[in-house]
């Protein structure tokens, strides 16, 4: 029995430690910090890709192979970090079942008077002298502590008096407060973790979808339809490397667009999500996926700078406004390049540079010519000025979804976490011990901590007295 409880109470230490705290909170930080880092929830090609800037194809592939092992790709939803805020939330509550009673009959129990040797040893001592004795001096001490706030207990000594002030003592009840605002925040974060809804989906420009999948591969169905109606993106100049993209969305509910204050089309950017029925959009990724719908949009100027808009499917001839002339587009590249040797060659399946091979046709001769998206050079046609502004239809926009019942939570903790703290770091107790004896008076302060902010108001006080001296 005896060793029974000793075990019990091992284990109960254990939980208790303010290492295990410590620890617990250095390994959650890193596991977060490395969330940051990873790309989370990605497919494998976009984690390998990610890798690979930083080292060969077989390295990232190898690095993959742990990071997926370990859940390192989805970390805020693995196993081993759902366990840390587990023990971390369960070493808070053991913390203050301990320290609290403990500290709750500290409050009620009546100070006692000090001896003068122990006084002497504490690390704060500063005198005064005045001429009055030392009944008076007590009292108008008294009236000076009372009027800032502190609690005062006197005890009598044969020559003089010993009077123990203290302020904001039940402050110390704020890290409770902390831990509290701490153990709700991990409940919020484990209920959007088990509760929520999490997933994904990859809408083509010009169609809709009402279907995500999840985070573990099942289909969620929405109780309305998202329509991507334009996907966009731009690159830093010279650069295959994204500088923004965005969505442009409408919600389709019984089959007619949702209106929010006024607008029915909303823009997802990155950073910039949109919300409706509780359910949170985020612009996460976007690829290239040209789709029967597909159109390549011109803008055509004829002599007189008249403009035209004409869209045309891939090998289906057009007319060019005002000619004879019919058109076609008989090749497309997302990122058109042209090697050393004057040779044309495509660079990425990113949209960076792209570019149409129009096929003209006039009294039966056919001619062909390549026209960039971004070089306004070869616009200029011997039909006129055919300038390509787009491929519509052929990008997905890729939406993350999620719907967090926890987030009251979380903002309830994040909020009695500010008020506790605040309270902890500007409201800290105070206590002063100080000795009257015949014209004299002594203060003293039982620790080193703030020792600048100590003096500064027993300056107060003692100004305060030799005034009313």
């Amino acid at each position: 029995m005896a060793d029974l409880k000793k075990l019990n109470e091992k284990i109960w230490n254990f939980f208790a430690s303010v290492d295990l705290a410590v620890a617990l909170f250095i390994i959650i930080s890193i596991g977060a910090a490395i969330g940051t880092v990873i790309p989370q929830q990605s497919d494998p090609e976009a984690t390998i890709r990610f890798f690979s800037r930083f080292m060969s194809l077989n390295s990232s592939m190898k690095l993959y192979e742990i990071v997926n092992l370990f859940d390192l790709n989805n970390v805020y939803h693995s196993w081993w970090f759902t366990f840390l805020l587990f023990m971390f939330a369960l070493n808070l509550t053991v913390c203050s079942i301990d320290r609290l009673p403990i500290l709750l009959k500290s409050f009620k129990t009546s100070p006692q008077a000090l001896l003068p040797e122990v006084l002497e040893k504490m690390p704060f001592k500063r005198e005064l002298n005045l001429s009055a004795n030392s009944k008076d001096l007590a009292q108008k001490l008294m009236a000076v502590l009372k009027d800032k706030g502190f609690s005062i207990f006197t005890f009598a000594y044969s020559d003089g008096v010993q009077i123990q002030c203290k302020k904001w003592i039940k402050t110390r009840l704020a890290v409770y407060l902390t831990h509290l605002s701490i153990f709700i925040i991990l409940v919020g974060a484990l209920i959007g973790t088990f509760l929520g809804l999490r997933g994904s989906m990859n809408i083509v420009e010009g169609t809709s979808s009402n279907l995500a999948i999840s985070d573990d591969g099942k289909a969620i169905p929405l109780p309305f339809e998202v329509r991507c109606d334009k996907f966009e993106v731009e690159f830093y100049e010279n650069s295959a490397m994204p500088k923004a993209y965005r969505s442009y969305i409408k919600i389709i509910e019984n089959g007619q667009p949702v209106t929010i204050e006024g607008k029915d089309r909303f823009i997802i950017e990155v950073n910039e999500p949109f919300a409706y029925k509780g359910i949170t959009f985020y612009q996460a990724t976007y690829g290239f996926q040209p789709a029967e719908h597909a159109e390549f949009r011109f803008t055509y100027f004829d002599t007189s700078n008249k403009e035209y808009r004409i869209s045309a499917n891939f090998e289906k001839s057009f007319q060019i406004p005002g000619t004879s002339v019919r058109a076609s587009v008989i090749d497309f590249s997302p990122a058109l390049g042209m090697d050393e040797q004057g040779r044309f060659f495509n660079m990425s399946s990113e949209m960076i540079n792209p570019a149409v091979l129009v096929q003209f046709e006039y009294n039966g001769k056919k001619s062909e010519q390549w026209i960039l998206a971004k070089i306004p050079e070869t616009w200029q046609t011997p039909f006129g000025k055919l300038k390509f502004d787009e491929l519509w239809g052929a990008q997905f926009t890729g939406l993350q979804l999620r719907r967090d019942p926890g987030v009251p939570l979380i903002y309830a903790g994040s909020i009695l976490m500010c008020i506790g703290l605040f309270i902890t770091l500007f409201l800290r107790p105070v206590s002063y011990f100080v000795m009257v004896r015949d014209n004299k008076i002594t203060f003293y302060h039982p620790s080193g901590k703030g020792i600048i902010m100590r003096e500064k108001e027993i300056d107060k006080i003692i100004q305060k007295i030799q005034k009313e001296a």
